[in-house]
């Protein structure tokens, strides 16, 4: 391994491997990982997949640990491939609107070097910490701010290099017959045999993403009424109107107060109960002329008003901010103990409301201020819904706790149909093979065999595994 990166980027010491043993904020229980390596090129990448193929040493690619389902954590030991040196964005395409980066690109890299050489674009963002990493968002299905127009960070993907198994450095997208990477189109859409993998069939050294352009005029609004039965179906037929809205995000009080550094003890643990505003929205909106934002504004603004949806502009929002200023990612120390998890799922947009209110429950049978998060996507397909889980991850009773709540939650909103959980832990995993179609399950089965024959790549994640 030394001979591939050079001794300072592979080490075996305990005080470094330790640093990648876990995910850094959830219940799930740690692994192990004897060797960490940080390659600095697809070239060296490929050379360590093909000694570990050799070998059959298993491989778990990682760029921040901050994955919520443990799906970076060596469940067999093996070498950690920390991907951080790989943080270069190699093109930028202001014609056919993308940008050519590689695998450790992470949220801050991406940003600011558009804001510095392209201004006049922009990516679509998550709520994650800026040192969170790019490809795994959109891998993993991550939800973006441009989300109404772009859909999932999956659909943002417009082409991959990736090393597979046998150390075989492959494309997909326009970039396998050309210098350009301007879609998926029109060839097989192979960027499927890596999405939604959690990379047990590859490491992705290079992606392009999609970008958007910056128009002239955008608003914030920030939306309140009392309860989600009341605010949700307007916030699905202001998603169908055509209002140049590219995020629509729904919130709920308890989330409400974990992103303003409060206290969980402190509180409010049942917002329905206490009569306060229970359904928060952000819905913003952007338009090429003046005249076009004017309309839009007045349309969204007519039928929040109608749907009894109180609106305030984005400036009233910032200062009804008790805590000011906010960073989206604290709602993660609202325990006071830095651990997190959630049950986040893709479902019906028909189900959000149940979805909430069969969370809700189950947090306030186990005295936990419920914390939930919905968005609205590909303009009103289909949505995210999500409840946070807080614990204290020095506590390990907190942690079993929290770990019971999660399965429960689970349990419950599997009764709707239709939800599937997102960055799943390897329990999750199991329960939904027992779901799927049988020759589906033999499909994936058979996919992995053949990527990665040796099952080198993140192995003991379930997917693809008898």
């Amino acid at each position: 391994m030394e001979n591939i990166v050079g001794d300072k980027y592979v080490s075996d010491k305990p005080e470094v491997t330790y640093l990648y043993h876990y995910d850094f904020v959830t219940t799930e229980p740690e692994g192990k990982c004897d060797i960490a390596i940080i390659p600095g090129s697809a070239e060296e990448v490929q050379d360590i997949v093909k000694l570990a193929n050799k070998h059959q040493i298993p491989l778990i690619p990682w760029v921040s640990g901050i994955n919520f389902g443990s799906i970076a954590t060596p469940r067999r030991g093996g070498i950690v491939v920390d991907l951080r040196r790989l943080n270069r964005v190699l093109e930028v395409n202001e014609d056919d609107m993308y940008a050519v980066i590689e695998g450790g690109t992470t949220w801050a890299d991406l940003q600011g070097y558009l804001e510095k050489n392209h201004p006049n674009l922009r990516a679509g963002i998550t709520w994650s910490p800026p040192g969170t990493g790019v490809i795994p968002s959109c891998l993993c299905y991550g939800m973006f701010d441009l989300g109404m127009l772009g859909g999932t960070g999956a659909e943002f993907i417009n082409g991959l290099e990736v090393v597979l198994g046998s150390g075989d450095l492959v494309r997909v997208g326009s970039c396998s017959l050309s210098d350009y990477w301007y879609g998926r189109q029109p060839m097989p859409d192979l960027a499927g045999l890596f999405i939604g993998w959690e990379g047990t069939t590859g490491i992705v050294t290079k992606a392009a993403i999609k970008l958007w352009p910056i128009l002239p005029f955008r608003e914030d609004f920030t939306g309140m009424t009392l309860t989600m039965d009341k605010g949700v179906p307007v916030l699905l037929k202001l998603s169908k109107a055509g209002l140049g809205i590219c995020d629509i995000v729904i919130v709920n009080f308890g989330w409400g107060q974990s992103i303003q550094e409060l206290n969980e003890r402190d509180a409010v643990k049942d917002a329905v109960a206490a009569n306060m505003p229970d359904c928060v929205t952000v819905i913003t909106t952007q338009a090429y002329t003046e005249k076009q934002h004017e309309a839009q504004c007045e349309a969204i603004k007519d039928l929040c008003k109608k749907g009894g949806i109180g609106l305030l502009s984005a400036t009233d929002g910032v200062e009804a901010i008790q805590r000011p200023p906010i960073q989206l990612w604290g709602c993660w120390n609202f325990s006071r103990g830095g651990g997190g998890q959630w049950i986040g799922s893709y479902c019906s947009t028909r189900d959000i409301v149940k979805y909430y209110n069969l969370s809700r429950k189950v947090c306030l049978k186990y005295n936990k201020i419920p914390q939930f998060y919905s968005r609205l996507l590909f303009g009103g397909h289909y949505c995210v819904a999500r409840t946070n889980v807080n614990f204290n991850k020095n506590d390990p009773q907190d942690i079993e706790n929290a770990r019971k709540l999660l399965h429960e939650i689970h349990d419950e909103v599997q009764n709707l149909g239709g939800v599937v959980m997102y960055k799943p832990p390897l329990w999750a995993v199991d329960y939904y093979k027992n779901k799927t179609v049988p020759g589906t399950t033999k499909l994936i089965n058979n996919i992995k065999k053949l990527l990665d024959p040796n099952n080198i790549m993140n192995p003991g994640q379930g997917i693809g595994e008898e």
